[in-house]
């Protein structure tokens, strides 16, 4: 499943690999739309997170490693855009 905009729901489906798209957010309400999208999914899922914010490329998988999630790598999409991929470890 793949959330389209950053008010949308984050992904609920038990899909491989979800996308949360946070283009035009801000920390700290980054990191907060990826837990509760990670939240959502079953262990071991992936979630692909897009960012435009540049804080958020440092601070979001920072917190999910403290969190007990994987970070997998991020992406340089764009000059100012990166994907950040999780994979979903703990409850």
């Amino acid at each position: 499943m793949t959330t389209s905009s950053a008010s949308s729901s984050p992904p609920t489906g038990s899909s491989p690999g979800s996308e949360l798209d946070l283009v035009g957010e801000i920390c700290p309400f980054t990191f907060v739309r990826t837990k509760l999208a990670l939240e959502a999914l079953p262990l071991g899922a992936t979630l692909r997170v897009i960012v435009d914010h540049e804080p958020a490329v440092r601070n979001i998988p920072r917190s999910a490693v403290e969190w007990g999630q994987g970070v997998a790598g991020v992406t340089q999409l764009a000059p100012d855009r990166w994907a950040i991929d999780l994979t979903k470890h703990v409850r």
